[in-house]
């Protein structure tokens, strides 16, 4: 390659570089704001007990965008392994909430069938109302 066509082509690489460079630094200077929000968040809510499928969904929630945030680091160091630990800690307890509560909506779903083969329509009102709460809960 002659030599005027090379000094251009690396100067447009270089160029390239740093503003990659600094695109990168920006993604990173936004990861760390998430990252600082969510971990703010989850200070204001530590220690909370979970005792209705929305406190689990918010939970839930919380928890898992924190958490996809750290997933998505290059390199974890000893302070992201101990919030892990707690995340996946506070996931456990929010999931067996869920799953009590799903447990509630089967049970609730079966006798409003049990109720619509005996033709009772206040169980069917009363159990289907349930039923209808829990599930839209836990679809939001």
């Amino acid at each position: 390659m002659r030599r005027s066509v090379l000094i251009p082509l690396l100067a447009m690489l270089t160029i390239g570089f740093a503003h990659a460079e600094e695109q990168d630094l920006s993604v990173d200077a936004d990861d760390d704001m998430i990252e600082s929000e969510l971990m703010q968040e989850l200070e204001q809510t530590q220690g909370q007990d979970i005792e209705t499928l929305q406190q689990a969904v918010d939970a839930l929630e919380l928890r898992n965008d924190l958490l996809d945030v750290l997933m998505q680091k290059e390199t974890l160091t000893d302070g992201d392994l101990a919030i892990i630990q707690q995340l996946t800690e506070d996931i456990e307890n929010a999931l067996v909430k869920v799953e009590e509560e799903v447990g509630t909506m089967r049970e609730r779903v079966s006798e409003v069938r049990a109720s619509a083969d005996s033709q009772g329509q206040e169980g069917i009102r009363e159990s289907g109302r349930e039923y209808l709460d829990r599930v839209r809960t836990l679809m939001q």
